[in-house]
């Protein structure tokens, strides 16, 4: 395997500082999760979490970013895959609807983070900040979906937008293994159906 340069190896720590910190705070919750607990885990020193982050709720803001960020970037991929074919664009997003929850993980996550918001205003203030980006991102990949479909929006896209995201935590939190594609139905169900009630562009 190459030796990794400085860059390669601060990111290669920082990932597994990041997974590390996922893992324990899922297990133990927020509270219970150590910086110690972290670095161990990840297989480093407490030295290198504090050289990456000031703190653990650095990391789960971290956290909640890289999340987010792939979800859109999902969301993204489906939409540019479908340009023009609606049916392949709906068959798109039901495939994506049946994998959003699939990691049982991030529901228990998504509380600790609720949890932490209400606990903590300083986290609070990053933690909203970067929903409040989220929301605006999913707004306009709502816009875009309506349009490629040649729908108009039926509310204001930002809301749709969090409506789905509402709905698909707590979608998370009621699944169970193996119904995970039960959730994914549902959420398209509710997609389909503010679909057809729009009105044409």
């Amino acid at each position: 395997m190459p030796r990794l340069n400085r860059e390669e190896s601060q990111a290669r720590t920082k990932s597994l500082l990041i997974e590390a910190a996922r893992e324990e705070i899922i297990k133990k919750g927020f509270a219970q999760a150590s910086v110690r607990d972290i670095a161990d885990a990840a297989g480093f020193s407490q030295g290198a979490f504090y050289s990456n982050f000031p703190d653990k709720e650095a990391i789960l803001l971290e956290l909640v970013q890289q999340h987010q960020s792939e979800e859109r970037a999902k969301i993204e991929g489906v939409l540019g895959q479908a340009a023009g074919e609606p049916a392949k664009l709906m068959a798109g997003l039901e495939k994506w609807a049946a994998t959003a929850n699939s990691d049982p993980g991030f529901a228990v996550l998504a509380i600790e983070l609720q949890l932490q918001a209400l606990r903590s205003p300083t986290f609070a203030q990053g933690y909203n900040e970067l929903n409040r980006k989220h929301r605006r991102a999913l707004g306009v990949l709502v816009t875009r979906l309506f349009e490629l479909l040649g729908k108009q929006p039926p509310a204001d896209p930002v809301e749709i937008a969090t409506g789905f995201i509402a709905l698909g935590r707590g979608m998370a939190l009621l699944s169970r293994a193996g119904e995970v594609s039960r959730s994914g139905r549902i959420v398209v169900t509710f997609l389909k159906a503010l679909i057809d009630a729009a009105p044409s562009a």
